[in-house]
């Protein structure tokens, strides 16, 4: 896990390395399903962008994202053009291929 400049303030990178744990305190988000490829992790409370987050290609983590581990005592919400969901506190989500690579941003429940 590194902090890298540029990013949001609240967020770190997770991986690469590939396999790298979510750190607590954390909400991890992954590119690819199994927390797979590219990951990175956001402090409870902080609101996310996701296409501040980039990837090597050139793309960013908006509507890219296909696994999530929610390490925080919040829950946190995933936002999409059509809706808005809840990843529980403590929970792990594998996306539904319904909502696969959907996520715009994350928001906390207050």
């Amino acid at each position: 896990m590194s902090t890298t400049t540029g990013l949001p303030n609240g967020v770190v990178v997770i991986s690469p390395p590939e396999g790298s744990p979510c750190p607590p305190k954390t909400l991890g988000l992954w590119r690819h399903y199994d927390r797979g490829g590219e990951g990175y992790g956001i402090g409870a409370g902080h609101k996310v962008d996701l296409s501040l987050l980039p990837l090597p290609n050139g793309d960013s983590m908006s509507r890219n994202v296909s696994s999530w581990e929610n390490r925080t005592d919040s829950n946190a919400k995933l936002i999409s053009k059509n809706a808005t969901r809840i990843l529980r506190a403590g929970d792990k989500l594998e996306e539904p291929r319904e909502h696969n690579d959907t996520v715009e941003r994350v928001e906390w429940e207050v």
